[in-house]
């Protein structure tokens, strides 16, 4: 990197960006990254230049810089800048009832992208009324308390493009969906990272948070927090506070309402006794949109499962859940074949 960027080095940038130069050849050239051409460019007030496009790289932080002088730089550097598209689907009003695709365990940038384009081609082709994401919908890895001081593991990971790369899902999502859509996000475990991040270096907060980084709020997501139990009509819903073998039947024995969740990356549905008796309390779980054999799992035999579901609710409060299993990328979802394949 230029030192603290020097005449030279600026005459240099300034001479590349007014030959047209565009920023990511300037960064090989220059041998910095483009957060630090950004960075000299506002600094320096070059003419010229326009302001660079987040979704054209994924930026590399590296968190040890944090100790030195320049946090403040840092602080503005780390910010992600995005615009939000708008949707044109306009929201049907004439339905007696409403229906959310419900989407969990994704995981980026670990997700099964087969999977994932399968589940957006049906909300292509389906009117929803809004969407549930269940939770660890980013993998976070690169800050996994699992996987600190593990160098070659996190080797190329970045915080940053976790975020990039979320984004570019969630606008996938949003303009699949109408105005004015129930847009809801709940954090995971996973999330939980990045407070013990912040908990190890406190010095970190207020520049990394899943709500900002994902512009949720700006989208119109209403944000629950890891284990909150949300309720829609007479459906609780959460990420999922358990995982085992009967993670539904433990869900339902504990919680003893009608839940449906995340978290274990299985597809199970299972029927309670209730009170109520003419109605049976009901669990679900959704399954996942992530890897199936992933590292930390050393490869063993696992019951994961991709899938997603569709959630009607009708104004008395009553539901009725479809959970949906997605095949090597395919999937059919009412008399329909999917292909996330193509």
């Amino acid at each position: 990197m230029p030192n603290k960027w020097n005449e030279q080095a600026i005459k240099t940038l300034q001479t590349f960006i007014a030959s047209g130069m565009s920023y990511s050849e300037i960064s090989k050239r220059m041998n910095v990254s483009l957060d630090a051409i950004s960075g000299a460019i506002k600094r320096h007030s070059l003419v010229g230049c326009t302001k660079i496009q987040e979704k054209s790289f994924c930026a590399n932080i590296d968190l040890s810089d944090c100790k030195e002088g320049n946090f403040d730089e840092l602080k503005e550097a780390a910010k992600l800048k995005w615009n939000i598209p708008k949707t044109n689907i306009p929201v049907n009003k004439k339905k007696a009832f409403k229906t959310y695709v419900v989407v969990t365990d994704i995981h980026l940038p670990e997700e099964n992208k087969e999977a994932v384009n399968c589940v957006l081609k049906v909300m292509t082709d389906i009117k929803f009324d809004g969407i549930l994401n269940l939770g660890d919908f980013l993998d976070l890895s690169c800050i996994s308390h699992w996987n600190k001081n593990k160098r070659k593991t996190v080797e190329g990971k970045r915080l940053k493009a976790d975020f990039i790369l979320g984004n570019s899902l969630l606008d996938e999502f949003d303009k699949r969906l109408p105005k004015g859509a129930d847009k809801r996000f709940y954090l995971g475990n996973h999330c939980e990272w990045l407070d013990d991040l912040i908990e190890d270096t406190p010095a970190l907060d207020g520049i990394f948070d899943v709500d900002s980084g994902l512009h949720l709020s700006q989208r119109g997501y209403k944000v629950f927090p890891y284990n909150h139990i949300d309720r829609i009509g007479r459906l609780c819903i959460t990420h999922g506070m358990y995982a085992n073998t009967n993670t539904v039947k433990k869900h339902l024995d504990e919680l003893k309402v009608n839940i449906l969740i995340g978290h274990g990356h299985q597809i199970e549905q299972r029927m309670a006794s209730s009170m109520a008796r003419e109605i049976s309390l009901a669990g679900y779980e959704v399954g996942c949109l992530t890897n199936l054999d992933p590292d930390y799992a050393k490869h063993r035999a696992n019951c994961h499962t991709h899938g997603f579901a569709i959630v009607h609710f009708y104004d008395n409060g009553f539901f009725d859940v479809n959970l949906v299993r997605i095949i090597k990328g395919k999937c059919i979802v009412w008399g329909k074949e999917y292909n996330g394949n193509v």
